[in-house]
């Protein structure tokens, strides 16, 4: 283990490795349904997603978004069979996660295991990040 930290610490160190940044500030999602493409996006690290069925709730208390996604970008609609559940704080603006489910985990602020709580807040610090 030492080891490995080492060899990252002296390749980060010697500049052959740039970093990358996954996320970076862009205009803040104005829909329920954007922001929760956003959310799926940061939590998998990637640049793209395949979106298949939305379904959109902004006039609900709190407001929210379910979708399927894929991150095989050529995926056929049979295919595109992974899902997000977002909910939002209706006061806020930009709109502010404050409850995501995917993989059969939900991530809240009152989740019991701290690494659900952990990613929360990640995804709530990289909203906050877009102007």
């Amino acid at each position: 283990m030492k080891s490995t930290i080492f060899a990252a610490t002296l390749l980060a160190s010697s500049g052959l490795v740039a970093p990358v940044f996954a996320q970076s500030p862009g205009p803040a999602p104005k829909t329920v349904e954007d922001a929760c493409i956003f959310v799926a996006k940061s939590m998998l690290m990637v640049k793209d997603l395949k979106i298949g069925v939305v379904q959109s709730f902004p006039e609900l208390s709190p407001p929210g978004a379910r979708l399927t996604y894929s991150t095989k970008l050529d995926a056929k609609d049979a295919e595109i069979d992974q899902e997000i559940e977002c909910q939002f704080d209706p006061d806020a603006q930009p709109l502010k996660v404050t409850r995501f489910c995917m993989d059969s985990t939900c991530y809240a602020i009152d989740s019991e295991d701290q690494e659900d709580r952990r990613r929360l807040l990640e995804v709530q610090a990289l909203m906050a990040r877009l102007k």
